[in-house]
């Protein structure tokens, strides 16, 4: 919560202004959005993307200025006063006024009457549209894709539903089971943890085509190869959380990840690991290559879905491991 001292304000204010730094690509994209405006388009280098993306949020814009006269009620000589204190504040957008009513410092920013007209101002602003959604993803991926073929997937009716938040009617579930699971090939494994880090995490992408659909907040089953040794029958399915959107990395929805750490034992007496205890279907996974077939179940899971048709809920999450994907 946010106080009313003038202490308190300058943390908070200090906060929003860290926080833009780490999101700002989907500032913009959700600016972009409120605006009705295409996204932005990054025209330099990937090292240089990051200053460039700051400054395009951080100066306010004209439709900013436009919107403060005929949605906030700012009168024209007053609205440069305005415009000044958004640029001391950093706030370079709708969004950015959003983020400083929603920690309730726009009475400290404006004049009370101004505060008020802001705040009733972005009360009446609506959520965009799924094919201006839709479309401004779809630009930004295509800058962003590190494949120069990825001018990729536009969201289409398979990866999107509509209204946005009708989930639940169009989740896939099941659609691959233990006894005819989905042959998928691995693209790549690799490791995304430092080498002093206290076990391996790997990043494992599997190649699906367009066969495979899921929803963000999904698992998958995978079922690893060869039988179990005290049964003598085929190994077992295991549930992974899926870690991509439903884009997948490759951001054509061909694909789908995972972040899986390496099950392995340590047996105190000996001093050394125990093969004989090891994960069967983690250790399979991290340590495969690019083209190794892997057999995939599901998707399954309707309790982890975001609450897209109530856009202001409060989300509290709480994970251990690789649970946290």
């Amino acid at each position: 919560s946010v106080g009313s001292s003038s202490g308190v304000a300058s943390s908070a204010s200090a906060r929003i202004r860290a926080d833009r730094d780490n999101m700002l690509s989907l500032l913009i994209l959700d600016a972009a959005s409120f605006l009705g405006t295409a996204a932005p388009r990054f025209t330099h280098p990937p090292s240089h993307r990051a200053a460039n993306v700051r400054l395009a949020a951080s100066a306010p814009s004209e439709e900013l200025r436009s919107w403060l006269m005929a949605e906030a009620g700012v009168a024209p000589q007053f609205v440069d006063r305005v415009i000044e204190t958004c640029d001391r504040e950093m706030i370079g957008n709708l969004n950015g006024l959003r983020i400083a009513r929603d920690a309730g410092l726009l009475p400290g920013f404006f004049p009370a009457v101004v505060a008020l007209g802001i705040e009733e101002g972005l009360g009446r602003i609506t959520a965009p549209s799924v094919a201006v959604a839709a479309a401004q993803v779809s630009a930004v991926v295509q800058e962003l894709a590190d494949e120069a073929d990825a001018a990729a997937l536009a969201p289409g009716a398979s990866l999107e539903c509509d209204p946005y938040h009708a989930i639940a009617a169009n989740l896939p579930l099941n659609t691959y089971k233990n006894k005819a699971p989905l042959a998928g090939a691995i693209i790549s494994a690799k490791r995304i943890v430092g080498p002093a880090a206290p076990g391996e995490v790997c990043h494992i992408r599997i190649g699906t085509g367009d066969k495979f659909r899921y929803w963000e907040g999904q698992s998958l089953g995978v079922i690893p190869p060869g039988v179990n040794a005290k049964t003598g029958k085929p190994n077992a399915v295991r549930l992974y959380s899926i870690a991509s959107t439903r884009y997948g990395d490759d951001a054509k929805g061909s694909s789908v990840s995972l972040c899986v750490r390496r099950a392995l034992y340590w047996d105190a007496d000996t001093g050394a690991h125990d093969p004989a205890k090891k994960g069967v279907c983690s250790n399979f996974l991290c340590d495969s290559s690019p083209g190794d077939e892997v057999h995939l179940t599901g998707p399954t899971g309707k309790v982890m879905l975001m609450p897209e048709h109530e856009p202001a809920t409060d989300l509290i999450m709480l994970a251990t491991g690789t649970g946290i994907a």
